[in-house]
Parts: C-alpha cells; sequence; structure tokens
C-alpha cells in the first residue's frame, strides 16, 4: 500500500521542475527553426523542442514520485495508468503552433492525479514568465499571490473560444456559438493554449472558456487550479461524463456556468 504523499513538498518540487524546462524551452527558442517542425496531424504540430522537454519532465518526475504512472502529449514514456494509484499528467508545450510562429501564449504543464482525482497542477507561462499553481485544498495561485475567478455576468464576461485541429467536426458548432455570443459579451477571444486560458478563467482575466476534442494533458492542471480558484468547469451537458478526456471542456467563473450550459443545449 502506497503511503500517503506530502503534496505541499511535492508541489514545491513540480513549481521549480516546470520553471526550469521552461528556461530550457526559450533557451531554444532562440536557435529554434521551423524547419525542424514535424506535422502529427493536419495542422498539429511538434518539434524537437516538445519531445527533450517531456523527457526532462518525466526524468524528474519519476525522482519525485517513482510510484507514479504517466500520461504524456509526445509518448516519450510508457504509458500506464491502470496499474498506478498516481498518475502523472504532462503537457511540456501546450501552445506548440505559438510557440512556433512566436505568438504568447504557451506553457509548460504538469498534473498529478490520484485515482479519479486531479490533486495537483502547475502551468508555468513562458512569455509573462507566471507560475500558476494549485493542490486540493490548498487554493490557487500565480507565484505568491492568491488568485479567484471573477464575479462577472455574462454580459461583461470576456469569453475565450478554442478551436480544435478537428474543424470538420467542429466548424458548425464554433459559428454557433460565436453567433450566440457576439455582441452579447463583452468580448471573445482565442489565445491557443486550453491550459493557458484555463488559467486566465482561474486569475478573473476571462470569465468563460469552452473548446471541444482536447486531451487529457490539455485540461488537467488548469482544471484544479480553474476549481481551487472558485471556477467551475463541466462538459457541455453540465456533467462531468467527458472534461476530463478533453472531449467537451467548459470553464467558467460558476455565475455564468448555467446560462452558458442553456446557450449551448439550444446550438448543439
Amino acid at each position: 500500500m502506497i503511503e500517503k504523499i506530502d503534496i505541499a513538498k511535492i508541489v514545491e518540487e513540480v513549481k521549480l521542475l516546470a520553471k526550469d524546462t521552461g528556461s530550457f524551452i526559450l533557451e531554444q527558442k532562440q536557435s529554434f527553426s521551423e524547419e525542424s517542425v514535424e506535422s502529427k496531424s493536419a495542422h498539429n504540430y511538434v518539434s524537437y523542442v516538445d519531445k527533450q522537454s517531456e523527457q526532462i519532465i518525466v526524468n524528474r518526475l519519476k525522482q519525485i514520485l517513482p510510484e507514479a504512472g504517466f500520461v504524456t502529449e509526445e509518448k516519450m514514456v510508457e504509458q500506464d495508468t491502470a496499474n498506478h494509484d498516481y498518475c502523472w499528467i504532462v503537457d511540456p508545450l501546450d501552445g506548440t503552433t505559438n510557440f512556433i510562429k512566436d505568438v504568447p501564449l504557451y506553457c509548460v504543464c504538469i498534473a498529478l492525479k490520484h485515482n479519479n482525482d486531479i490533486i495537483l497542477g502547475v502551468v508555468y507561462e513562458l512569455i509573462r514568465k507566471e507560475l500558476f499553481w494549485a493542490y486540493q485544498g490548498g487554493g490557487a495561485w500565480i507565484d505568491n499571490t492568491p488568485i479567484h475567478v471573477s464575479e462577472n455576468v455574462l454580459d461583461n464576461s470576456l469569453v475565450a473560444l478554442g478551436y480544435p485541429y478537428n474543424a470538420k467536426e467542429y466548424t458548425l458548432f464554433a459559428q454557433r456559438i460565436t453567433d450566440k455570443l457576439y455582441g452579447n459579451v463583452a468580448s471573445i477571444r482565442s489565445l491557443g493554449s486550453a491550459e493557458g486560458e484555463l488559467c486566465y478563467v482561474a486569475a478573473g482575466r476571462f470569465d468563460v472558456y469552452l473548446e471541444s476534442f482536447l486531451k487529457p494533458w490539455d485540461v488537467a492542471a488548469g482544471a484544479i487550479i480553474l476549481k481551487e480558484a472558485g471556477g467551475k468547469i463541466s462538459d457541455y451537458n453540465n456533467e462531468d461524463n467527458l472534461w476530463q478526456s478533453g472531449r467537451e471542456v467548459l470553464a467558467t467563473n460558476g455565475v455564468v456556468h448555467e446560462q452558458m450550459i442553456e446557450i449551448i443545449k439550444t446550438i448543439k
């Protein structure tokens, strides 16, 4: 039986790891060339920076919590969750296209899951050098400053809409949700990093974020940060069935969550 872990100690180690990995990524950015970019699928890119960053993270996480399994975007380690109570969920560079094009924002993202619960999340946003972090019951933070979601109603909400690579399946929904919200909210943005946008909802910068066809590593770290900041995350039916997989993700300040669910119901 695995002894109870010291979550506060582990989060400090993960915060340092995220910053170290971020420093590596920014160093590589100075000599980075688009010629080194590969395509995983249509418009879905990866580079040696993603892969090497993931390897750095995996090697350190094995030392921090040797008994944990892994789910990682670039598959630089065996993907094994069935035999582990604890599992690291890693996106070494969320917002790869932004990184390639030199556009903010992009992030290092690390989460820890215990059975079915995400218990720790760290997101390091490289351009502003902001470290978002949280662990279960410990509140949500940027560096040493506590953060909380906004209290804005929908009319005053800044909404982040994500546009996944699954264009054929998502275009009609994207058009309809834009039509519903445009002119009825403060404004609409799309920043190209799911984890970063979740953290921005947690910090009260955005009030709503939604997207589909993501993966667990796109949402896990940001989700617990959002929850600890007082926000709410669900799938488009206001349930937990799909959001942890990334299939459907609606994240809000909580105030507008039910209203967003009703809007989504009218266009699905």
